[in-house]
């Protein structure tokens, strides 16, 4: 289970570093620790961990090389297939609807969760809209490599929001508190999702 966990949070972490695309940004060279947030958080896993485990498996290798390339942000295949395969997208949309009831059954028992998922769907989905014309660009970019799949990057850019929304809002409870997992969240909040 925790290695299931740590390849998805993997996956998370390379969905950050996709929106990073200038040397001089000061979020370029990445987290100053080597924790990742599920260690420093104990976070719901919204989506299946074996639909995750398989498209991470397929889209690693392309994704670790679409983080260094420079220009318009392009789609994260991680996160569109882990949402094709759970029936939440479809031609560049998601279902917000049935994406709502599927995260929201994820965290049934888990009262301290049900209003930050809430609350980060609203603001993901609020973010993902203001940014629409930067989404669309990606999503008639040119394949730049020999295999390179292009996805639309409306499943990254609602993946990653929630992932970075999650840590930024971990209940008390779910938070290990400790100095590289503080240095993490200050990371969080400086170098923003978008």
């Amino acid at each position: 289970m925790k290695l299931v966990l740590t390849v998805s949070v993997a996956a998370a972490a390379l969905l950050l570093y996709v929106t990073i695309s200038r040397a001089e940004n000061p979020c370029a060279n990445g987290p100053p620790v080597e924790k990742n947030p599920m260690e420093c958080c104990n976070m719901p896993m919204l989506l299946d961990k074996d639909i995750m485990m398989d498209c991470y498996q397929k889209y690693a290798e392309q994704t670790k090389k679409q983080i260094k390339m420079d220009g318009v942000p392009r789609g994260c295949c991680i996160a569109e297939c882990g949402l094709n395969a759970t029936g939440l997208y479809a031609n560049g949309m998601i279902n917000r609807d049935d994406m709502t009831k599927m995260f929201m059954d994820a965290v049934k028992d888990m009262p301290q969760w049900q209003m930050v998922i809430r609350d980060s769907l609203d603001e993901c989905f609020k973010m993902a809209e203001s940014k629409m014309d930067e989404i669309e660009a990606g999503a008639k970019l040119e394949p730049s490599f020999e295999g390179e799949k292009i996805c639309h990057p409306i499943s990254g850019t609602i993946m990653r929001c929630m992932g970075m929304m999650m840590f930024a809002k971990c209940p008390a409870g779910d938070y290990t508190d400790g100095k590289e997992c503080d240095q993490l969240k200050e990371y969080n909040k400086m170098c923003p999702v978008i």
